[in-house]
Parts: C-alpha cells; structure tokens; sequence
C-alpha cells in the first residue's frame, strides 16, 4: 500500500515528530520567518523573550509543508519538528537606563559609545586568541605556590593583557580629561582681571550655559570640570552593562547542567559561558580612573595652584598601580572557576574605594586653596596620555610574539618591552636631556618596541605557526589595531575640541560692574587653545595608517583581483567538489549549466560566466586575514612614527622633523575619518532603537566572552548557548511530555540536528562542546524520566551551512576552536593569487591521485568511534562527539560563491563537505547564491536526511519508539 504524499516511508501517519531541528541563523540576524522560510504571519512563538526565542510554524502552515513533495523548497520530513532560535537582539539590542526618553538624540549618542567600545571588544579578543594554560589536573596535590586542582596559575599574557585594557580606560579618561579640565577649564576660560569691573576672557564657541564655570575660581571650575571624565565613564559602563543585565544574568550554569572537573579544551570547561563574574575587575577600572582624574587635578606646576598636601598625585599613582596589580592577578576568566572568591571582588571595591577617596581629596584641596596669580598647567595631562600611548604599544607589539615563545619564562620576559619604552620616554619627556642622551633614549625605545619584528619575521620564514592565524601574531594584531583605534578616537576627540573652539566672533565684552565679573567672548590665538602635542602625533600617526593600510590593502587584498582584470581570459576557480543540485524544476538548466561545464576552456556560457565573477568576487573578501594583517603593519608603522617628534628638540634645532605638510594634514584626515566612523556608526538604525554599529564586526566581537576588559561589548553566547543547550536537553529528556510512562517510551528515540548558517554553526558547535565537559545528571532535566543526556551518545547531528570554523575561528583563536577542539585538520591561511585556496585545491587534488581516492574518501582527520567520558582527562574533540558509527553525523554545506563560507574538512572530498548549488533555486530570476539562501537549496534537504541517516537509534523495552525511517531520496514526484 503507498504511502500518503509526503510521508516519510517507515512511519505511520499522526505519528508525533521524533527529530528535532534547530535552526540557529548567523550574524545577518535573519528574523524567524525567514530562518523557518515563510511569511511573518505564518510563524508562532514558542517559547523565550524578546531577546532569545523559539519560533515554529504556525498550524496552518506546518500540515501544509508536511504534504509537500519531498524536496520542495519548504517541504518538512514527518517525523521533524522544525524550530528557528532567534538571538540577533542579543547582539543588536541595549542602551541607556530611560534611552525610550532621550530621544533621537540619546539614541544617536548611545550608537557613538557603541562604535567607542570596539577597542574594548578588540581587546578581548586578543585575550582568546593567545595561548589559553591547561588547569591543574584533578589528581594535583596543592603545595605553597600551587592553587587547588582545576584552578588556574598567574599567566603572563592574561596579565600583560588586562594592564593593556586598563591602559586602554586611562587613555580613554585622558582624552576626555583633556578637554574639560586643560582645553575648557584653563584654555578657553581665562582668569577673572582685577577690579570692580573686572571681566573673564572665553572662547566665542564656549556655549553660553558654561558661562557660569567663568565666574568660579579656577580651583572650583576644575573641581566641577572633574565630574565630566568620571559621568563619561559612568555613562560608558551603563552603556557596556546595558545588554549584560537584561540577558546575561537570567542563565547561570545551573541552568546548563552539573560541573564536573575542569579537562580538556576551554569550551569544554563548566563556567566558560556561565556568567562572567568580573565585578572586581570593573571596579578596579573605575577605581584607577578617578584616581587619574585626581592626579590631573593636583599635579601642577605651580603650588599655589591650591594643593595643600602636594604628595596626593603619589598617592593617586600608587592606586593606578594597585590596580594593575590586581587585574594582572585575575584567573577566574578561562572557563574554570564558576564562582569567583570573595577576596577578589573586595580587593576590587578596595581600589575602587581609594581611587574615589584620591579624587574627593583632590576636589576638596582645588575648592579650599586660593584663587592663583596666573593659570596653572596641568602637567599630567602633558604626560600622561604620551606614556600610556607609548605602553600600549610596546605591550600591542609584544603580543605578536606571545604564541612564538615556548615557555612561560620567554613571554614574561617579552614584559621588559613595554617597561624598558615607556621608561625611556617617560624620562625625555619629564627631564628633556640633550641631543645626545635624547638620541640614545629614544633609539632604545625604538628597539624595544622593534624587537618583537624579529620573533615573528622568523616565524613566518620558517613557517612554523602556518596553521594559526598571522603565523601566529594573532594577539598582536588585535592588540595593533585596538590601541590605533583608542588613539584615533582619543585624537579626534581632542582635535576637534579644539578646532572648533579656535574659530568665532568678537562681541563686544559685557562688564557688569558691582563686583560681578563680565563675560569676554572673544576669537582666541590658536596658540592660546594648545593641546598636548600626543594627541597631534595621534592624529599624525592616524594620516600614515591610512596612507599605509590603503597601499598594503591594494597590493594584498585588490592586488590579484587587479591582475585578474588585466588577463586575457577570466581566472578558472573550480566549484565545490560533491556538489549537490536538484533533478528536477525550474532551476535545474542553470544548474546543469555549471556543473557540466568542462573546464575553464569548455567555450562560452553565461550562466557560467556569472558563477565565476560571483567566485572570484568571494575570493577578493577571502583575503580578509591579508587584510587585518596590513591594517596591524600599519598601526604598527603609526605607532613608531608617533616618536619620531621625540628626537627633534622643542627649539627644532633638531636633525629629524616631521613634515610640516603631514602634520596639516592630521586636522582634516580626522575630519574625513570622523565624518566616516559617525555616518557608519549611525547607519542601520531603525525605529529608534540604539543599535550597534558595524553589524558583522560587533556581532564577531559579542560572542567571545567579556574577560579582558569590562566595558567590552556583552557576550550574547553567554545566553546563546546555555539557552540552545537546555532547549536540547529538554527534547531529548521529554521534558514536554507530562505522563511519566511515555516520556520514558519516547525520550529514548528522539534525535535533535542543530542547523545552524555561519556563526549559528559556531555557536551549535559550542553546545556540543559544552555538553561534553558539563554534562546533565541523570534526571537533571526531569527526575523521573529516569534517562540522562549522554554528550556522544548518537543523538545529536550537526548541519551547517556558510562557516567560518575552520580558516577563521580555528585560525584566529586556536585554543578555542583549533584542531585539538574540533578535531578538523588544521588550515593554513589564503595565499596571495587570485584563488586564496588554490594552492589547497591542488594538494587536495594531488593527495587523492596519490591514494586512488574518490568519492567517499576517508577524511583527512582520524574519527574516533566513540568519544572519551567527560573527566577522565582523555581529549574529545567536535568531531569525536558527533561519531559514533562509520562517518560522524555532520554535514557542512558551502560554495564558491559564498564569501563568508568554507569547508570545515578541506578543499578535497570527505565525509563532512558537500557543495550546495550557487544559484537560488527559490528565486524567479535567475541569482547567483552567495551567503544565504542555504535551507532553499536541493543539497539542504539532501544534507538533512545524510545527518538523520547518521544518528544513532535507541530501542526501548516498549519497543522502537521513533525509529529511523528510511531516508528519502529526492527524486522525481511519483
């Protein structure tokens, strides 16, 4: 008897759908309809919030793509349960406690503080991607310098990367500082004259609601002028926090599970996605920025600017130094302790506490001395910003060579390099000696921050960290290009001030007599309105990053695209080996137009033609390592051009100089830059919600948890992925099944494929890796189901489409998502040629000839049956997690086309890649596919019933309860 149409053959008709699958949408944030491929008003909520949540097939909907043809575009295999998981709001979402009051105004304000945190993701960042130490195994006996097992020990690169992230705050306060208490409060409002009627000179752009700071003494006007850094800073943490409270604080690890002791790789670990308990570390940021603000109130160089107790700036260091103490002692953030000691979060309030005194105490000393004879000079903020810049980037380039050292002794000696820079120009710019001395100062700090060329130039002739990410130099990069943002934000912050404070009219001066003084508004001399001269070298520094990134940028990324242009036939780049494409319906002519083309000479085709332009454009944005390597080269370049100015002496008599032309040039490059960040930045928004500005690179920066510095951007996978694991465990438990008899006949045969398109496939990923190191106890999820959630047990597939696993993830961070965590043969990076991946195009080529392969080759990488039991210290790997038979249960689709997609396994054939068709066989006209439209695809419905075919069965004493059917084959209705 047949079946009825669309029946799965092995099943009976009404039969409750056994699978489970979880589509999890990338970092294009598609909304749930169109995850689920239907209008919006044929999708349901079923379960979550505004900020995470499922979503199905309304009724209506789902019996009619239950009766379709099996691969139909929305077809759905009986005995699935389709649901989307949405969580782009998590990425997108977040603003200022009463934002819905500001106003267009606080939401364009709050998209500005967005685009300001992205040296703070940068930093994070380059916090995963260096060597991540192993925890003391379960079995350690603690001795007087040892912590208890599964803690981890004081590492140098955490360390010297979160004293970066302080350094990256002070800067940040800095630049504001500069502006309220040097440009505004002694630069633009002068000193009262004497006499009844005496007047206060003021800039002609001071707005008139400041008027009143120039009637104050100076001392007060900089005491009221202080509150701006540390309001600013406030502002920054609710902005950063925004997001944090309203999703990171509902899902703890109780939520995904037992902890069992710490093994293996960091995602792996039971606290890694839990909450990240980093309010000590928070603390001591803001601890060490009122401290600084109260050394810029206090380090004058007159006394009778009004401190009484002039030791207070020594004091004020001494908690700035308390603080890098205590951030470079923090080892609760690598996915070990899930709860962090009390001690800490004290130490943190405890600096905190001192910083707040330290800026009180300078407040009440500005208040209480006498009004001074002339304008004091604020010399910290002539200094400091200048030596910060200078140990950032001794520490930014010391980070290139943090993965080359072998030992924990090489990289803490790396530590003497930002020591020995920011020693040697702290003492130019404090005691100016002569030419000589400056000289050799100056040449030494030049080497320090140099030397770290030579680790990674030898690393990268020698290849030997070719499979990691920048040979290597992954941290550095990140570190580069995060201090080059910070100091362009923090120069155009200043130079702008300034230059529109330079400009305006000459009213006439208002004296009131009776004893008030008068308000002046004048045009002041543009020597009169000086900043400290960092901030011009930062502007300076910002035209030769442009000019250098754009010339690498052509010659590494555009380069070979150029070359292609000018040949005379277009550049033949091969398809994905083992495409799959549809037998039948309207797209099957463009379809067999490109896959039975024969070769590169096989005479003219345009639908060709156009699958070759959209893989040779998707080849150019390939070459994105290229280009974040020379956007690094340039901030490094930048940053030892930005000393040049140190060697010329302040008369000029000096032998170098810089150009007069390239130091004009830094005012309006900014003004091209500034125009550029805010238009980017303010774009995308939509219905007035603050969202976040430069959607791939933030969403990029948010998965990675918030460890290095605290205003980072929140992680949404610290929800993301405890939420899609409990959705997971309660499928496969039968939570939703209330009468205990059939929850224990069903839960058995249920199955669950996380589908999930680019970084939904890593997020997947994830959850299956969290499971292995943070099991479910038996009955965890439901006490008298009596079955528990074993992490290799068959049950779980894995289908992804459009990733970025293996070049990018596993390249860029490769202790998180390397081989030793996936299992995936390791990839080196894309090659200067037209084709990135040709040179493993053609190794893959020449291996199979080698070994007589074809289809259904072995993989590259060895599969283990079955994976090793959580805790017992042997590695289990992505891949050893979903095998438990021949060929593991994971299929990844992608094309040539597909600019952000790649294969997880390799250029060649294997048991996980498989090519999806490049044209959209949904679309009326004829497109070519690039990174979306993947689910529409004939290979997305082949792919599904490879993954089902490949998951293990459990038979119960009841019986087989939802069995395996046979796969569908997608051939020809009837």
């Amino acid at each position: 008897m047949d079946s009825a149409p669309g029946t799965v053959p092995g099943t009976q008709p009404g039969t409750p759908p056994s699978i489970l699958e979880l589509r999890i949408h990338g970092v294009a944030n598609a909304l749930p309809y169109g995850a689920l491929g239907l209008p919006r008003d044929e999708v349901t909520q079923s379960d979550g919030d505004g900020l995470g949540s499922f979503w199905v097939p309304a009724p209506a909907a789902e019996a009619r793509d239950r009766a379709l043809p099996p691969g139909d575009v929305h077809a759905i295999r009986p005995d699935v349960r389709r649901e989307a998981y949405s969580w782009g709001a998590m990425a997108r979402l977040g603003g200022l406690p009463f934002g819905g009051l500001l106003g267009v105004v606080g939401t364009l304000a709050v998209r500005l503080l967005w685009a300001a945190m992205v040296p703070f993701g940068l930093v994070n960042a380059a916090y995963w991607a260096r060597r991540i130490p192993a925890p003391l195994p379960a079995a350690h006996r603690p001795t007087a310098r040892d912590t208890r097992p599964g803690s981890l020990r004081p590492d140098p690169t955490a360390a010297l990367t979160r004293v970066f992230s302080l350094g990256l705050t002070l800067l940040f306060v800095s630049a504001v500082a500069t502006v309220a208490l040097s440009v505004v409060g002694t630069r633009c409002i002068g000193l009262a004259g004497r006499g009844p009627d005496a007047v206060v000179p003021v800039c002609a752009r001071i707005p008139e609601a400041l008027h009143g700071l120039a009637r104050l003494d100076v001392g007060d006007r900089l005491a009221l002028l202080s509150l701006v850094p540390v309001l600013l800073v406030a502002i920054l943490v609710a902005v950063a926090h925004g997001g944090q409270v309203r999703f990171e604080s509902k899902f703890s690890v109780m939520r995904a599970g037992r902890t069992v002791p710490p093994s293996g790789p960091p995602l792996h670990r039971a606290g890694f996605w839990s909450q990240r308990s980093g309010s000590g570390l928070l603390w001591a940021h803001l601890g060490a920025a009122l401290a600084l603000t109260g050394q810029y109130l206090t380090w004058t160089r007159y006394a009778d600017a009004g401190l009484p107790a002039p030791g207070l700036p020594l004091v004020a260091l001494v908690v700035i130094l308390g603080a890098c103490a205590f951030v470079a002692l923090r080892t609760d953030d690598d996915g070990v302790q899930a709860v962090t000691p009390r001690w800490k979060a004290r130490a943190g309030l405890a600096v905190f506490a001192a910083g707040l005194l330290v800026w009180l105490l300078a407040c009440a000393a500005c208040v209480a001395g006498p009004q001074p004879e002339r304008m004091p000079a604020l010399i910290g903020l002539d200094l400091v910003p200048a030596l910060l810049g200078v140990g950032l980037g001794g520490i930014a380039a010391t980070g290139l060579a943090w993965r080359t050292a072998r030992s924990t002794r090489a990289v803490a000696a790396w530590t003497a390099v930002p020591v020995v820079a920011t020693a040697c120009v702290g003492v130019v710019l404090v005691t100016q000696p002569g030419p000589g001395l400056r000289y050799l100062l100056v040449a030494v700090a030049l080497l320090a921050v140099l030397s770290p060329v030579v680790v990674v130039g030898a690393a990268m002739l020698l290849r030997r960290r070719a499979t990691e990410g920048w040979n290597g130099a992954g941290p550095g990069v990140f570190l580069l290009v995060s201090v080059a943002a910070a100091a362009v934000y923090s120069s155009l912050l200043v130079l702008g001030v300034q230059w529109a404070l330079r400009t305006g009219e000459h009213p006439a001066p208002e004296p009131l007599g009776g004893g008030l003084v008068g308000v002046a508004r004048t045009v002041p001399d543009p020597e009169l309105v000086r900043v400290p001269p960092v901030y011009t070298e930062f502007g300076t520094a910002s035209v030769v990053i442009a000019l250098v990134f754009v010339v690498l940028l052509v010659v590494a990324a555009a380069g070979p695209y150029v070359i292609d242009t000018l040949r005379s036939r277009a550049l033949w780049i091969p398809g994905a080996p083992r495409t799959l494409g549809p037998p039948y319906g309207p797209a099957v002519p463009a379809w067999r137009a490109v896959a039975d083309a024969p070769g590169p000479d096989g005479g003219a085709n345009p639908v060709l033609e156009r699958v070759l332009r959209g893989r040779q454009v998707a080849a150019m944005s390939h070459r994105v390592e290229l280009a974040g390597g020379a956007l690094a080269a340039a901030c490094y370049v930048a940053a030892l051009v930005a000393h040049i100015p140190l060697i010329a002496r302040p008369g000029g008599t000096g032998a170098v100089q810089v150009p007069p032309w390239l130091s004009s040039l830094a005012v309006p490059a900014l003004g091209v830059l500034a125009a550029t960040l805010v238009a980017s930045a303010l774009a995308g928004a939509s219905g007035g919600v603050p969202g976040r500005p430069w959607g791939l690179l933030w969403d990029l920066l948010c998965f990675l948890p918030r460890s290095a510095h605290p205003f980072g951007p929140p992680s949404y996978a610290e929800r993301v992925v405890p939420e899609v694991r409990s959705r997971v465990d309660a499928w496969l438990t039968g939570a939703d099944i209330a009468d205990d008899a059939e929850r224990a006949r069903v839960a058995p045969g249920r199955r669950v494929v996380l589908s999930g398109h680019s970084m939904g496939g890593v997020l997947a990923a994830a959850v299956i890796l969290i499971r292995a190191g943070n099991p479910v106890a038996d009955g965890a999820s439901d006490t008298s189901s009596g079955t528990s959630s074993d992490t290799a047990d068959g049950r779980i597939g894995l289908l992804t489409y459009g990733m970025q696993l293996r070049p990018f993830f596993g390249r860029f961070f490769p202790d998180l998502l390397g081989s030793s965590t996936t299992g995936l043969p390791p990839s080196t990076g894309p090659a200067w040629s037209a084709d990135p991946w040709g040179g493993q195009v053609e190794a893959a080529a020449r291996d199979e000839r080698a070994a007589g392969s074809g289809p259904g080759a072995v993989p590259a990488a060895p599969l283990t049956p079955e994976g090793p039991e959580p805790g017992s210290g042997e590695q289990a790997t992505l891949l050893s997690l979903l095998t438990c038979g021949a060929k593991p249960a994971w299929v990844n689709l992608w094309r040539r086309t597909d600019f952000l997609g790649f294969p997880v396994m390799g250029y060649g054939e294997n048991d996980v890649d498989r090519g999806a068709e490049e044209m959209d066989r949904s679309a009326y006209l004829f497109a070519v596919a690039t990174h979306s439209g993947y689910p529409a695809s004939w290979a997305y419905h082949e792919a599904l019933d490879e993954v089902i075919g490949r998951l293990r069965v459990r038979l119960t004493p009841a019986g087989q309860s939802g069995a395996q059917p046979a796969v569908t084959q997608r051939g020809e209705p009837g």
